[in-house]
């Protein structure tokens, strides 16, 4: 009572600023003043109205009707008696007559409602609402808002918004209720204000909170059980990424650490030449039996359904009992079971195959992750509600984002995406618009039809490589540019992320988004090459590094080898490249550390694309031979200044017409500055040579007014050039992309004012190599012939 009393007094007192004698309303009068203080008023007496006023206002009377205090009294007056006919006179509580009658216990109720609401100010501290809370409160009254604030106030409370369907019925009968009395204009405008709320309810979704959507949709179909063991020992998903690892976890990542794998080869039919690596002897990475059903794969039963006609560009439709092509089959049931993969073999022909196959992976992980936490968030809370502890429940990273996608152009996103949302089966996608906006050309390119296949698959559309896009997955929604951390997967290229990420020393470094991350895929990783490889070995340093900020994380629920940083031995890493290079050997034995297992798979034999060459013209290969990987690019330079180009230059018609072909940027410049210091007639040719300089370049090298034209390998991937006016064709080094070799030989059938023959016969192809170059030489001349000449004890060989 005295906690209540002092509550209301010391409130009152700070809204006199005059003398105590004063009465609350704060009339200037002090002659009223002594008229009414003695006046007793009593609290119990006051209407409802008058309580409320005096609790919101601090006192009974506003302000702004003072100018009336002055009439009210002489009309009191005139009437001859207190609280006469003419005008009800006000009443008004004054501080000490309050704090004497609370004292004295004098205070009256009216009604058994008034006494409760009595009681509770007295166990309450009273305090006036501040400016925000009226404003909080007078919007509450409105209908449109009425929803939002009360589940405000619920989370406030600690409670959480479990009687959906009970506040879904209120809805539905206050928008009936609002039909009828509010013009269908205004209706239209309250449901789209109603729609912005639940918006805005989905944009608060963090990792462990649910909406009502997800709730409805966490039970894969075909298994009916609601409880999360969901058979660990048959979903890998579970067996793998479970906080509880068995005992020989450890004893994996000590013998991983350690590099020794347990290395099976086989062959498969599908995938062709395997290579399979695992930290324990295990059959199981060889067996295999066709997936005929994706619910018994464990896949989640909404991709399931959807998954055929998603699928049915690249299924033949004449067996519809089939679920997978042969190479899809093979290659998910490896992704499935989370073993990281790089596959060599990529081509025109399987790459809608892949995509749809790790799409298929990515969605599946996604919508797993995902229903785990909202199972155990709903376990939580009924654990918290029935006061029972259920001990730790730790099922989540440090932050949300648990895919990364890798490609090289924006034309590659347009393709996933695309995919993504035939297998969904989202209702909405949100900022779709936008993204097609920035990531297709809005006018319809016109492409070249004189060029390879390779070259318009790869460069159609908008090749922009400066690019990176969040998507949040909700049960019925999809959103493109969601915040990097409130996201489930992020698509970028290698340079987006580089310069999100930031290099060691920078001032702004964000690099945490990629802490928790349990899938990547680099697709198309053989043109990283042509880019910036040491963009996506960067990648690789900042992954599953411990972040620098919790970003509103629940320690509590984070899993104990995230915590360990062994988040690493557990994150499943898919690389798919049309051919084996070394840079992508050196990944894989460094950042490939599965605990479940990596597989290598590329041909078992190469043909060579030394067939495809057009002229009949005699290539010669020489191997230059060093000490070590270390001196092969001094080795390489000496050979050529030293006995290819003093071979050139034996007579004027071997010397002029001379393309040199060069793989590296960094040999081209080594090159262009020994020309330039011993003026030799050439032009250069590279990625940074500008429009006007490669026509000025073609041009001076045809009509011959140049003797050599020095290449690189980039600028024939970007632009895919007929060098007209070639006699002959120096590779100084092998190009990684196996059509370039006989795509730059038939330059030499390209002739101008109809060659004569003996000018023909003098057309000649040399190329140098050496043993490092091996997976280069086999793409080019065959396996078998590339295993003679890298141990041969001769140098030098022909082919016509």
């Amino acid at each position: 009572m005295a906690k209540g009393r002092s509550a209301i007094s010391k409130s009152m007192a700070h809204k006199n600023t005059r003398a105590p004698a004063q009465h609350v309303s704060g009339l200037s009068s002090s002659k009223s003043a002594s008229k009414r203080k003695n006046e007793t008023v009593k609290f119990g007496s006051l209407s409802r109205k008058q309580k409320n006023d005096l609790k919101e206002y601090g006192t009974l009377i506003p302000d702004d009707f003072q100018d009336d205090e002055e009439d009210e009294e002489n009309d009191n007056a005139e009437s001859g008696e207190e609280g006469g006919p003419t005008k009800r006179r006000r009443r008004v509580v004054y501080e000490e007559d309050l704090d004497r009658e609370m004292e004295e216990g004098q205070v009256q109720f009216e009604s058994e409602e008034d006494e409760e609401e009595g009681d509770d100010e007295e166990e309450e501290t009273w305090q006036k609402p501040s400016a925000y809370s009226q404003l909080v409160g007078s919007l509450q009254k409105t209908s449109k808002n009425q929803t939002f604030y009360a589940r405000i106030k619920r989370e406030q409370e600690g409670f959480e918004d479990e009687d959906s369907d009970g506040d879904d019925e209120d809805e539905e009968e206050q928008e009936v209720h609002d039909e009828n009395d509010m013009a269908v204009n205004d209706a239209e405008e309250e449901n789209e204000e109603e729609e912005k709320d639940e918006e805005v309810e989905e944009e608060d979704d963090g990792e462990g909170i649910i909406d009502e959507e997800e709730k409805q949709d966490q039970i894969m179909v075909g298994d009916e059980s609601s409880d999360e063991e969901e058979g660990r020992e048959e979903d890998p998903f579970s067996r793998h990424f479970t906080d509880d690892q068995p005992k020989e976890f450890d004893q994996k990542i000590s013998l991983i650490e350690d590099k020794k794998w347990n290395a099976q080869t086989f062959e498969d039919d599908a995938l062709k030449d395997v290579v399979g690596y695992t930290a324990v002897p295990d059959k199981s990475i060889k067996e295999s039996k066709p997936v005929t059903d994706l619910v018994e794969a464990k896949v989640r039963g909404r991709l399931a359904k959807l998954w055929k006609k998603a699928n049915k560009n690249v299924l033949d439709s004449e067996d519809e009992s089939r679920v997978f092509t042969p190479l899809q089959d093979r290659l998910f049931q490896q992704f499935n079971e989370y073993r990281d993969v790089m596959y060599c073999n990529r081509s025109l022909d399987n790459a809608d195959e892949i995509r749809n196959a790790y799409v298929l992976h990515a969605l599946n992980h996604i919508h797993k992750t995902r229903d785990r936490i909202m199972r155990n968030t709903n376990k939580i809370t009924k654990a918290q509600t029935d006061n029972i502890d259920i001990g730790d429940i730790r099922d989540q990273g440090f932050t949300r984002p648990k895919v990364l996608i890798v490609v090289p152009f924006r034309n590659s996103v347009v393709d996933i995406v695309d995919m993504m949302i035939k297998l969904s089966g989202s209702e909405q996608q949100e900022n779709k618009k936008r993204f097609y906006d920035e990531y297709k050309l809005r006018e319809k390119e016109e492409q070249d039809d004189t060029k390879p296949a390779d070259f318009l698959a790869t460069f159609k559309g908008n090749i922009d490589d400066h690019f990176r896009l969040a998507i949040k997955f909700t049960r019925k929604s999809m959103k493109f540019y969601s915040d990097y951390y409130a996201a489930d997967m992020i698509i970028a290229s290698p340079l987006g992320l580089r310069m999100m990420i930031g290099a060691e020393g920078d001032k702004k470094q964000d690099f945490d988004f990629l802490s928790s991350i349990e899938l990547v895929i680099f697709d198309q990783a053989s043109t990283f090459l042509m880019q910036n490889w040491e963009h996506v070995e960067h990648i690789f340093q900042f992954l599953n590094r411990i972040p620098l900020d919790t970003h509103g994380c629940d320690i509590s629920r984070i899993k104990n080898w995230y915590l360990d940083k062994k988040a690493t031995y557990l994150r499943q890493t898919l690389v798919f490249s049309e051919f084996l290079t070394p840079e992508f050997n050196a990944i894989f034995n460094k950042y490939f550390k599965n605990v479940a297992g990596k597989l290598k798979i590329k041909q078992k034999v190469e043909d060579g694309s030394i067939l495809d060459v057009i002229p009949q013209v005699q290539q010669t290969f020489t191997r230059v031979d060093t000490t070590s990987l270390a001196a092969m690019d001094d080795t390489r330079f000496k050979y050529f200044v030293e006995k290819t180009l003093p071979g050139l230059r034996k007579s004027a018609i071997m010397q002029s017409h001379t393309l040199i072909f060069i793989p590296s940027y960094f040999d081209f410049v080594r090159i262009r500055n020994y020309f330039e210091d011993n003026m030799y007639s050439y032009e250069p040719l590279c990625e940074y040579t500008t429009p006007k300089g490669i026509t000025r370049a073609r041009g001076q090298f045809f009509h011959g007014r140049t003797s050599f034209l020095l290449y690189t390998e980039r600028v024939h991937f970007f632009r895919r050039l007929n060098i007209r006016g070639t006699f002959h064709v120096v590779f100084y080094g092998l190009p990684d992309h196996p059509q370039f070799y006989n795509e730059v030989v038939n330059f030499l059938g390209l002739k101008f004012n109809e060659a004569s023959a003996a000018e023909e016969a003098t057309f000649s192809c040399t190329a140098l190599f050496s043993r490092y170059d091996h997976l280069k030489l086999e793409r080019i001349v065959g396996t078998e012939r590339a295993q003679k000449m890298c141990t041969a004890q001769k140098n030098v060989f022909m082919f016509a």
